[in-house]
């Protein structure tokens, strides 16, 4: 299961690194690869609808035969990531959808939940709750995630992402990142947390700059601002 929490994470921070305004070459890393260089804007929009339309026809599919057998957890498993694909897809070529796409797949990892606690599930529950707007959900979620396993590198990098755009709260952020490079495998890993790492600490540092603007760490739904540690 690990290569789909690195999907997970990877595809977070494909959506939102411009956001945070996280260096080019971490942009290069996570969103490189797809179309190659040359190839002009409207075929690169073309082959992303097309993309968005199958996957589309492929869940819409699943969902029906859900309907039909509604107890079968690996289906609704299936269903959530296709549902998660889905929305991923419909971001850039039909951002309307997309919302409802990853409500979708967090009501389908519900049903899954409620029969097998998978952590991987879990995981994604959290970031398709992030995606639909959902930030209570998805704060409590990645919170039992990192009960499950406070050592996850993926739940830990996007929880700091959660923590970072939807609440604002760098230092928050900082606090995961800081824990996802120390429990980090590899190289690469490390250096994804070292950049994500020192955008933190620059924020913190022009938010406390005498003229610079302080940071109020709102909760962007309901006006509250909590702990950054899980």
């Amino acid at each position: 299961m690990k290569k789909k929490q690195q999907r997970v994470f990877a595809t977070i921070l494909a959506v939102l690194i411009s956001v945070a305004m996280i260096g080019s070459a971490v942009v290069g890393y996570f969103v490189g690869g797809g179309v190659p260089p040359g190839t002009n804007s409207s075929t690169k929009t073309t082959s992303a609808t097309e993309d968005y339309q199958a996957k589309k026809a492929r869940v819409e599919a699943m969902a029906q035969q859900a309907k039909t057998d509604p107890g079968n957890v690996p289906l609704q498993s299936a269903l959530g990531d296709g549902y998660y694909d889905a929305g991923m897809a419909a971001l850039d070529v039909a951002p309307t959808d997309a919302q409802g796409n990853f409500k979708h797949a967090v009501e389908a990892y519900q049903n899954v939940l409620k029969t097998n606690k998978d952590f991987n599930v879990v995981v994604d529950m959290a970031t398709a709750a992030f995606y639909s707007g959902d930030n209570e959900l998805a704060e409590k979620t990645y919170k039992e995630a990192l009960v499950l396993k406070p050592d996850s590198y993926n739940a830990l990098g996007n929880y700091g992402i959660f923590l970072s755009q939807a609440k604002k709260d760098w230092a928050g952020a900082l606090t995961q990142w800081q824990k996802a490079q120390s429990v980090a495998q590899t190289s690469d890993e490390k250096d994804r947390m070292k950049t994500l790492i020192s955008e933190a600490e620059n924020q913190l540092k022009a938010n406390n700059a005498p003229n610079g603007i302080s940071n109020p760490n709102p909760a962007l739904k309901n006006g509250t601002s909590n702990s950054a540690t899980p």
